[in-house]
């Protein structure tokens, strides 16, 4: 499997390591935006050093083997005395919370002599002091400790000043690196500033060791003026604490992961074996693109970095996308990830009668940053501005009222369609009967307007945009069924009323065109897949059928674009658009092209939902949550299946 970059550690947004290269030694280990965050691994032989992990100087002990599963990245060196295997993985184990937070990642070694004879064997890893900051060079300091029944090296700056930066693709300018197991001392060099060695003396057989790399951010999020810390802290009192259980259950841990990888990989099947390659790009990418977090009244909190996007934190647009894994796997996150929208829409400085795009920049959710006008900040604190009663700091040109009112309204339903929880709809019905109301005095034929597609420009009666606003009508036609509201018949007419329009005024022949009244255009009617899958049938059957066929008039090498205007596509939104075809061979054929970009990109980033149909070029987005959109037919199939049962 050929990836423009591997996973090897993988948590949040701000831990997150990979290798670049074919060749593990081939190039040093980078954070997932692209900032050097070193990490170098050595075997001795009779004190001949062979280098297998990161740059350097010294000779290579020869890489014969990759396999990447979804959450484990194995390696296989080996010369004429050894063979390693060098395993990379972290426990993010969908089924338990506490474990999903948890910030502590594994790199395992199997050692097996394979000439006969006895060796004096040493493994050696070190980190960098790039770990301590963002990219400015600060002091650090260094310290030695136990965690239960292993050792490790602490290194961190020595003034800590947690959350004090946000941005796109900047990591986090605090917190402490942990380096665990074997024995530990400091390097000599920012390149090596903590060490791990294991020693195997007169080894002529095999043996096995682990490291723990574990980073302590300390707080993990300022949620409207409070700072909160990572939810794994509910179970553990520290982070040695975590790195102790960590230990102490390897193996048990290491079972549950192999557990989730043949889930996730079973449930992929029935769609190919290119289908099933994209989820595995994708799975550690899209979890570690998430914190998970609780607010003070017990709620949890699922926040999204917008990465090298615009750095939003719980972007709506960027969460509704991601919904498809969580769905099937894990609902209560989908959940936790309405929650900080709709707290948000109550504060004194949101008096929109249409949702917000976003509750702040990573890792500070103290309101809105997205849309503010030019000319808003000198002098006024970004972090109070939930306390704002001044709606005007936003400029309304560049919100996405239609949008986020959308995929509130889908997404809230939906979390009960799978779960029959009706809490949060409850809670919040209020929100989303003027959500509902907005979108119903829009109309079909919307006015010139951003959308979660906004890297392509505004757009004027896009019919894909008024596809999700009745969507969103009918989910809140629904959502007042099950909580006995009135009004649910009429929502829904008006729902259909307005599908029947839309057909009318935009139809091309066998599909619906991108914008009303221009009969050449066409687009990824991805927002139709609701009216599929909620079983609402606003929309005639033909017109799924003639969109799949109009997709694959439109196929490139590497997918179909977006829509008419550019060659671009994105990932995700292929997927959703070949649920369409009630055949399936739509989500195997999108998936072979997205394979075949893969392979042939030179563009070694973290797997990108963004690039060019014609030329495997990426347009600039890196390790977002939005891959977990690639889960759609996996969902589609799961919400079948769970009708025939």
């Amino acid at each position: 499997m050929r990836l423009p970059a591997y996973p090897l550690i993988t948590v949040d947004p701000f831990f997150s390591i990979w290798s670049k290269s074919e060749k593990l030694y081939d190039g040093p280990t980078y954070f997932w935006s692209g900032i050097k965050k070193r990490i170098t691994g050595t075997v001795y032989i009779d004190a001949e050093a062979y280098r297998f992990l990161g740059s350097g100087q010294s000779s290579v002990i020869e890489q014969t083997g990759l396999e990447v599963t979804p959450y484990i990245t194995e390696y296989t060196f080996q010369n004429e005395y050894i063979r390693l295997k060098v395993s990379f993985w972290t426990p993010l184990i969908i089924d338990d919370l506490y474990l999903l937070s948890m910030p502590c990642s594994f790199i395992d070694y199997k050692i097996e002599v394979i000439d006969g004879k006895s060796h004096d064997i040493s493994l050696a890893l070190s980190a960098g002091e790039e770990f301590c900051y963002d990219k400015c060079i600060k002091r650090v300091i260094k310290t030695t400790g136990t965690a239960g029944r292993v050792s490790y090296g602490k290194i961190g700056r020595l003034n800590q000043k947690p959350l004090n930066k946000t941005g796109d693709g900047v990591s986090a300018d605090w917190g402490f690196l942990y380096v665990c197991g074997g024995e530990v001392s400091f390097g000599l060099t920012k390149k090596n500033a903590v060490k791990s060695v294991f020693n195997f003396p007169h080894l002529d057989g095999s043996a096995e060791a682990t490291n723990i790399i574990a980073f302590d951010d300390v707080f993990s999020i300022e949620y409207f003026g409070k700072r909160l810390t990572g939810l794994w802290k509910e179970k553990f009192a520290c982070v040695e604490d975590a790195i102790a259980y960590c230990d102490e259950h390897h193996d048990e841990l290491l079972k549950e992961i192999e557990a989730q990888n043949k889930k996730i990989l079973d449930d992929a099947k029935k769609f190919g074996e290119d289908y099933k390659t994209i989820i595995t790009a994708a799975a550690r990418q899209v979890l570690a693109a998430h914190k998970l977090v609780r607010n003070s009244t017990g709620e949890l909190l699922y926040l999204s970095k917008e990465c090298h996007s615009n750095g939003c934190i719980n972007t709506v647009d960027v969460s509704y996308p991601a919904v498809p894994l969580f769905l099937s796997y894990r609902p209560e996150l989908v959940k936790a990830m309405l929650t900080g929208i709709f707290e948000f829409s109550r504060m004194p400085v949101w008096q929109a009668d249409f949702a917000p795009h976003d509750i702040g920049t990573y890792p500070v959710a103290d309101g809105q940053v997205y849309a503010l006008k030019s000319n808003y900040g000198k002098g006024v604190n970004k972090k109070t501005i939930y306390k704002s009663k001044d709606f005007g700091i936003f400029n309304p040109d560049c919100q996405m009222p239609v949008e986020e009112c959308g995929n509130m309204l889908i997404m809230s339903y939906a979390y009960y369609y799978v779960t029959g929880d009706i809490s949060q709809i409850k809670k919040n019905f209020d929100l989303l009967k003027k959500w509902a109301d907005f979108l119903v005095k829009k109309g079909v034929v919307l006015d010139n307007q951003l959308c979660t597609d906004d890297f392509a420009g505004h757009s004027e009666k896009n019919v894909n945009l008024a596809i999700k606003e009745i969507m969103g009508i009918a989910c809140f036609s629904r959502i007042c069924e099950v909580l006995g509201e009135s009004g649910s018949e009429g929502y829904f007419e008006t729902a259909k009323k307005y599908a029947d329009e839309l057909c009318e005024i935009s139809r091309a022949g066998k599909y619906l065109s991108f914008s009303v009244g221009n009969e050449k255009s066409w687009s990824l009617k991805y927002n139709l897949v609701w009216d599929m899958l909620f079983k609402f049938h606003l929309f005639p059957k033909e017109i799924y059928a003639g969109e799949s066929e109009k997709y694959r008039a439109q196929l490139n090498r590497y997918g179909v674009p977006l829509d008419n205007r550019k060659d671009f596509t994105k990932t995700d939104w292929m997927l959703w658009a070949s649920c369409l075809d009630e055949s399936g061979e739509n989500t195997k054929l999108f998936s072979s092209c997205i394979v075949k970009y893969l392979e042939d990109t030179q563009d070694r980033n973290c797997f990108t939902d963004w690039y060019e149909t014609k030329v495997p070029e990426e347009r600039g987005m890196n390790h977002r949550s939005v891959q977990a959109g690639l889960w759609m037919p996996i969902l589609k199939e799961k919400l079948s299946e769970g009708e025939k049962g």
